[in-house]
């Protein structure tokens, strides 16, 4: 850092010194050259000392490279001392930065009285241009972090304000001044408070503290509200190679405060979700009628605002569709925002959909934090397993379709979002409603576009599509050059049941993959399950051994899908069209383990 770039500071500190002492001061900077000066030395501002050689034996040059002090008590009999204008004595004071001498205080008595005073008091005069010293190093230093921060905030696209500590805007970017809705005058030169109207803001700053996350609404001067995220960063100088935060070569100088607009996170947020795979409605595979029905109703509503009810099996592709509907419309580009009811704790699940005020609960952010869906604002939230959602959340779920308005837990303020609302869920709504799991009247409102997904035993002629299309997937993934499938291998993936669906078939094709050597998918390297299925076609069994064992194979892939409970089995019995005493005569009948443990 050059002292020339602070020449004024450093003339105003050569100034104080001689009003103060009385005596004429110079200041040198790099390569000798006089920055400053009072008395005659005003004159020679800009001229140079030792000829400008730091490296010869003279005094300035010794201190630019040993950064201590010197005092020359007798300058007309010193040896290496350079003058010629009848200087008498010197005190010799070095200036630090970052652990290199960038300048010299010379104090120096041209006068008998000049050199009484300054050798009588040399002590207390050495330490007072010490601190001149010190004071200078810092103005060297923040005039070094203000021009790299002028490059930096040149290049950052998001708001940036650098402030001195005491609030102060010394500088911004141009993404901030867009963001504040104001001209470059209107900012630079304000003080934080004026601009945010927030006193904990400034204090921030002076006390050099870090926060992050903290939201404020703002009304720039078009009187547009904006929803701005910002994090101050504390600057802090280390004068001094060891210097702590607490030494006073470490004090915070200001800070850069980032500026995002909510707009903007929410749609990072859009990009990161799902990995931002906007799937679409061709990769639903399928030729049957029932796949062309829902591909020709995905494609005249993906441009409603409608909530849509997405009902079938697990593994049926639910969430393919939904994210379909959003990425075939008009909301493509705006954040598609997933969320497994199930998954998350129903202490959790209020705060993750509505976010948090400040001190809400324990262990909440100090700043709050935004929900879902005001992420998901001008986008679509898929809410799966909707059926998993606890009854005290779902009033507030129906008053968000009802108004498009919220509250944030803990908070007061309504927050208005546009969100299109998917559901979907494997569970029976009917009987949900009956037992009073679910409330009709929410019920009626996600259900505006039902979509029904059939599972993969009603649409077999998609099998053959479905395997080809799985192979060539995990094929690409694993680096292996498999072609196809056996005949054999083939006609006993047909013939399974798939009571996992999608999902089950595409983890069967990846395990075969991974056990087949050769150009096609054989049959030995299906998984057990799949051939022990397909041996009871070679076998010689009766027709009533392939009814007991088929029977027996669907009870258990239903219960091994639906669950082992009693109300686990009351579904599972109305979905085989059998009564519950029927369901558990047959399991006993046909040995199906209780537990769920399955005995193959």
């Amino acid at each position: 850092m050059k002292l020339s770039a602070i020449q004024n500071t450093v003339q105003a500190v050569a100034d104080a010194i001689s009003e103060a002492v009385e005596i004429e001061t110079e200041i040198v900077g790099e390569d000798q050259i006089i920055v400053a000066g009072t008395g005659r030395y005003r004159d020679r501002v800009g001229g140079i000392e030792e000829c400008g050689d730091a490296d010869t034996n003279e005094i300035y040059g010794m201190i630019f490279r040993t950064g201590t002090h010197y005092i020359v008590e007798d300058a007309v009999t010193h040896p290496d001392y350079w003058g010629d204008e009848g200087e008498l004595a010197e005190i010799c004071c070095p200036i630090e930065l970052d652990g290199k001498v960038i300048g010299i205080i010379g104090l120096v008595a041209f006068t008998e009285e000049q050199r009484d005073n300054l050798l009588s008091k040399k002590a207390s005069y050495l330490n007072f241009c010490s601190k001149m010293a010190y004071l200078i190093a810092i103005k060297a230093k923040e005039m070094a972090i203000t021009n790299g921060m002028r490059t930096l905030l040149s290049v950052i696209s998001r708001g940036v304000l650098y402030v001195s500590r005491h609030g102060t805007v010394l500088d911004c970017n141009e993404g901030a001044l867009k963001l504040l809705g104001r001209s470059y005058e209107e900012v630079v030169d304000k003080n934080i408070e004026i601009l945010f109207d927030d006193p904990c803001l400034s204090d921030a700053v002076k006390n050099g503290e870090e926060h992050s996350g903290v939201e404020k609404r703002y009304s720039g001067r078009n009187g547009k509200d904006m929803h701005i995220l910002l994090d101050v960063y504390p600057i802090f100088l280390d004068l001094a190679e060891g210097s702590s935060q607490s030494d006073p070569g470490s004090d915070a100088v200001g800070a850069v405060i980032s500026l995002e607009d909510m707009a903007d996170i929410k749609k990072m947020v859009y990009d990161m979700t799902d990995n931002n795979v906007a799937e679409q409605y061709n990769e639903i595979i399928g030729n049957s009628r029932s796949i062309r029905d829902i591909k020709a109703q995905i494609n005249r509503i993906t441009d409603s605002k409608s909530s849509v009810l997405i009902t079938g099996e697990s593994g049926t592709g639910k969430g393919l569709v939904a994210k379909t509907i959003h990425y075939e419309g008009s909301r493509k580009d705006k954040p598609f925002i997933h969320i497994n009811c199930a998954a998350i704790p129903d202490t959790l699940i209020e705060s993750e959909l509505f976010g948090y005020e400040e001190g809400a609960f324990t262990g909440a952010r100090k700043s709050g934090k935004p929900g879902k869906f005001e992420l998901a604002d001008g986008g679509t939230i898929f809410l799966d397993e909707i059926g998993d959602m606890p009854l005290h959340l779902q009033g507030k779920l129906l008053h968000v379709l009802q108004s498009g308005c919220f509250e944030r837990v803990g908070g007061t303020e309504e927050i208005s979002v546009d969100v299109r609302i998917i559901a979907a869920t494997n569970r029976d709504f009917d009987e949900m409603i009956r037992n009073k799991e679910f409330r009709e009247d929410l019920y009626f409102r996600l259900n505006v576009i039902p979509i029904n997904m059939p599972a993969l035993r009603e649409r077999r002629e998609d099998l053959p599509l479905l395997l080809n299309n799985a192979l060539k997937k995990y094929c690409s993934m694993m680096g292996k050059d498999i072609r196809g499938f056996s005949e054999e291998a083939m006609n006993a993936l047909i013939a399974y049941n798939w009571p996992g669906n999608v999902r089950e078939l595409e983890n069967a094709v990846e395990y075969a993959i991974n056990m087949e050597d050769g150009p096609v998918i054989s049959k030995d390297s299906l998984s057990d399950k799949l051939k022990r299925m397909n041996s009871i076609y070679h076998q010689g069994l009766t027709l009533e051994e392939q009814t007991r064992a088929f029977e027996k194979h669907i009870i258990e892939q239903h219960l091994e899908r639906e669950g082992y409970t009693v109300t686990d089995k009351k579904r599972v019995a109305r979905m085989l069209g059998i009564g519950e005493a029927t369901l558990y005569r047959k399991m006993k009948s046909l040995n199906i383990n209780t537990k769920g443990q399955m005995p193959y």
